[in-house]
């Protein structure tokens, strides 16, 4: 980055004997740090214009504009649409189907959320306002909380006991189920 040299002090005058930091251009190469603000509710790739915050100008000329691009690194669990935000939270086979209540991590911390009974997996529910904020204005984003029933991998003999005599009690017809109309028309033309 260039800034106006004190001695020439880039007066654009000539200079018959140019001094020996700038060489008569009236400019220093110099690198310097510029603390930027960046606003809540940024995205990836938005750049933010600091205005005279660039190189020197030429000649005496006023200083350049500083663009900054933005580039935000991925969240550990929260994926971001716009100024909605989603995330998966694995649950339990009992609490999908007697239902519970939750707690979800948000940006501002821990959330209840309560879970109906007869949750399927993959079912969705919406924390509003627990999102992005609006970017330089009123206003936040949803979460949107996805739910997983997690099957579990390793039971005791006494678990395994209690969900047979309940396999016994549930029945399931174990068919393909039926496609919708939409769903076929999508077919026919894909």
């Amino acid at each position: 980055m260039a800034r106006t040299c004190s001695t020439c002090q880039g007066t654009g005058t000539l200079i018959v004997e140019p001094c020996s930091k700038c060489n008569g251009h009236g400019r220093l190469r110099q690198t310097r740090t510029v603390t930027v603000k960046v606003p809540a509710g940024v995205e990836d790739g938005q750049r933010i214009l600091y205005s005279g915050e660039g190189e020197a100008g030429v000649f005496g000329g006023p200083s350049g504009d500083l663009y900054v691009v933005l580039h935000c690194h991925e969240h550990e669990f929260f994926a971001r649409d716009g100024r909605n935000l989603h995330c998966v939270v694995p649950i339990s086979v009992a609490q999908a189907a007697l239902g519970t209540e939750i707690s979800v991590s948000t940006l501002e911390g821990e959330q209840r959320l309560r879970i109906p009974e007869g949750t399927q997996s993959g079912a969705t529910f919406k924390i509003r306002g627990k999102g992005v904020p609006e970017l330089n204005g009123r206003g936040r984003g949803d979460l949107v909380v996805q739910v997983k029933v997690q099957t579990p991998t390793k039971l005791t003999k006494h678990q395994r006991e209690l969900l047979e005599q309940l396999q016994q009690t549930l029945s399931v017809e174990n068919k393909p189920v039926s496609r919708t109309l939409l769903g076929k028309v999508r077919e026919m033309f894909s």
